[in-house]
């Protein structure tokens, strides 16, 4: 038979029979028979492992290989479309093909496993990326083998390549959100951890670390060890509070001051809660910390400043308040209901309420200074009276800032009112004096000037007359006539000074012909005392203005020029009084050197306060514009409506 020698060798291979010397069976052609049934048999046992094995690579994404070390032959099989993209379960190329699938990234990383354990007689192991051919990406974990002849050279290499895409994914996204965790701890200053009450095994997120100022190559610190973490008195409560969840399984959450290794403090929020095994016992506390140290420290300032305010405001008798448009609700501090009189009035009311205890004459006023603000200027003040229960009135003074939507409709009002009583007393004192001195003053004023033009300007006149009569007289009577001419004339020169000093003084002609003629006159005479040019004009001047007003006006012009002759430097002046509505104002500019305003007043600017003081007295206001260099504008503005109030909100 021509398969009996194919078979003896089989024979001898499997049995070592005759290998070495040793007899043979008596019976070759039956054991033959043996071995051929025994084949028989375990081919079909072969198929089928054969066939289990490409089911499993199949079911397990997978693919064999077998590699001739050699010749570079390479021999894949199982789920090769999903591995490599091939639309076959076998393939046989050479190795080089599969170097090129290997993603040019992992080459190196592959060959180099390939070599190492090759070298080593170890395992391979490897996890790298395969280029499919339509050019999508396979994540691949390999494992396999290396076969040696017997002189060691390696002959054949056997593996196993499963497809671990999903799994690197899942990983990639499970790393992805592991760090959005942490940034996000990091963001809210959130630390996590867990506790095992049996092991005493203490696990904390990085942020946990960072709060607690704690080394992460460190282990966490174990509950036992926990007092090293707290100040005494925090310790002391989140004991009770684990002991408590341990116990009953009540979640926690306490404010904590946490001590760091350096010694510095931290304020924390530590929360925890209990978790249960499925026969429901505690096994495990889990939980977080959020660092609200610097909230804390917000916090702590904002009650410092809340206090401050509240003694600033009791100190000053003011109270703040917040006013919402929309329900008209108006919320008051505490110090409100002491300095209205107020005993039962509760902390909120309503606007349309509030204004009944506004005086009736100043109620226009205060509305009229809420609805003036703008997106643009949403700040007021507004000084006005409010009537007390008992009857008495209270003087007060009210800053508010206005916020707008969008459309620029006012949502609500935010701002302090301040009881002014006695600095209006004060004030109404310090005018009653200002007007007394300045009565005084002129009352004085009017004394010299007829002093001066009764007593020392009738003597003047009498001299002057007894020289006209020396001069008349015949020469050889009057050897001394020829000096009468110069003293007359210097007698005439001092008595014009003295009628120019006692018109200053005293102005008869406003009383006869009128604030504006008596003003044109005052400035024709100085332009001819100080050789300068004085421009003087008026424009719808009221036939009628009370003598205060017209003093008080005179007044300021005199003071103006001659501050500006003086000062100025120049030689022009333009003055011009007008009526506007149901006011007069005065104007006198000029294109002087200028002053710093502000070191006049400080200065000796006692005349710009006197101007400042009379205008008071009739509800006017002086208004100075100056700069070095840029000249001098000064306005005065007196109200001549009858009966107008001294009061105007700001």
């Amino acid at each position: 038979m021509a398969s009996i020698p194919r078979y003896d060798r089989l024979f001898r291979e499997e049995t070592g029979a005759g290998a070495n010397g040793s007899p043979v069976p008596a019976n070759p052609e039956e054991h033959l028979n043996t071995l051929i049934d025994g084949q028989a048999r375990m081919e079909p046992d072969l198929g089928t492992a054969h066939t289990l094995l490409h089911l499993a690579l199949d079911a397990g994404k997978s693919v064999g290989w077998n590699w001739d070390v050699k010749s570079g032959q390479d021999f894949w099989f199982g789920d090769l479309q999903t591995i490599f993209g091939i639309p076959s379960t076998t393939y046989s190329g050479h190795v080089d093909d599969f170097r090129r699938r290997v993603h040019p990234d992992d080459r190196a990383l592959v060959w180099n496993a390939v070599k190492t354990a090759m070298e080593n007689r170890g395992p391979y192991v490897a996890e790298f990326r395969i280029v499919r051919l339509d050019g999508s990406v396979c994540w691949v974990a390999a494992q396999g083998k290396f076969h040696y002849s017997p002189n060691g050279e390696p002959e054949r290499m056997l593996g196993i390549a499963v497809d671990v895409t999903e799994r690197k994914a899942a990983k990639e996204a499970l790393r992805g959100k592991e760090t959005e965790l942490t940034e996000a701890q990091r963001l809210a200053g959130v630390g996590s951890w867990q506790w095992d009450p049996e092991t005493d095994t203490v696990l904390w997120s990085d942020e946990m670390y960072r709060i607690a100022g704690r080394d992460r190559k460190l282990p966490a610190v174990s509950y036992k060890d926990h007092s090293s973490l707290y100040a005494p008195e925090s310790w002391a409560r989140l004991q009770g509070a684990v002991e408590e969840a341990l116990w009953t399984g009540t979640p926690y959450e306490l404010d904590l001051e946490l001590v760091r290794p350096d010694g510095g403090r931290r304020w924390v929020i530590g929360r925890g809660e209990t978790q249960r095994d499925a026969d429901g016992r505690i096994v495990r506390l889990r939980g977080t910390v959020q660092d609200i140290t610097e909230r804390r420290k917000s916090e702590d300032a904002l009650r410092e400043s809340e206090e401050r305010l509240r003694l600033a405001a009791q100190s000053g008798r003011m109270y703040a308040f917040e006013w919402d448009r929309a329900s008209d609700v108006i919320t008051r501090s505490a110090e409100f209901a002491h300095i209205l009189g107020l005993t039962s009035d509760p902390k909120e009311t309503t606007c349309r309420h509030m204004m009944t205890s506004v005086h009736p004459d100043d109620r226009a006023r205060v509305l009229a200074a809420t609805s003036a603000c703008t997106p643009e200027n949403p700040v007021y003040r507004v000084q006005y009276r409010v009537l007390r229960p008992d009857g008495s009135e209270v003087w007060m003074e009210k800053n508010g800032h206005a916020f707008f939507d969008r459309n620029g409709d006012m949502l609500r009002v935010i701002g302090m009112v301040a009881d002014i009583t006695h600095r209006k007393l004060a004030e109404e004192a310090l005018s009653t004096l200002s007007r007394r001195l300045i009565e005084a003053q002129e009352a004085e004023r009017s004394r010299i000037a007829r002093n001066l033009h009764d007593d020392i300007g009738q003597r003047l006149t009498l001299i002057l007359m007894t020289l006209d009569q020396m001069k008349q007289a015949p020469t050889n009577a009057n050897p001394g006539l020829d000096r009468v001419d110069s003293l007359r004339k210097q007698i005439v020169d001092i008595s014009r000074s003295i009628h120019n000093l006692s018109h200053e003084l005293h102005s008869a002609t406003l009383r006869h012909v009128g604030v504006a003629q008596a003003m044109r006159g005052f400035c024709v005479e100085l332009s001819e005392q100080q050789r300068v040019e004085i421009n003087f004009s008026y424009h719808n001047v009221p036939e009628m203005v009370t003598p205060e007003i017209a003093l008080c006006l005179f007044r300021v012009l005199q003071e103006a020029l001659h501050n500006g002759v003086k000062h100025s430097g120049i030689h022009r002046f333009d003055v011009e009084l007008r009526g506007v509505s149901d006011t007069i104002s005065l104007t006198v500019r000029d294109t002087g050197v200028g002053f710093d305003l502000r070191k006049a007043i400080k200065g000796r600017g006692l005349g710009l306060i006197s101007m400042q003081e009379r205008l008071k007295l009739v509800n006017g206001d002086l208004a100075i514009e100056s700069a070095l260099t840029r000249g001098t504008v000064i306005r005065a503005r007196v109200p001549v409506r009858a009966g107008a109030s001294a009061m105007v909100a700001g």
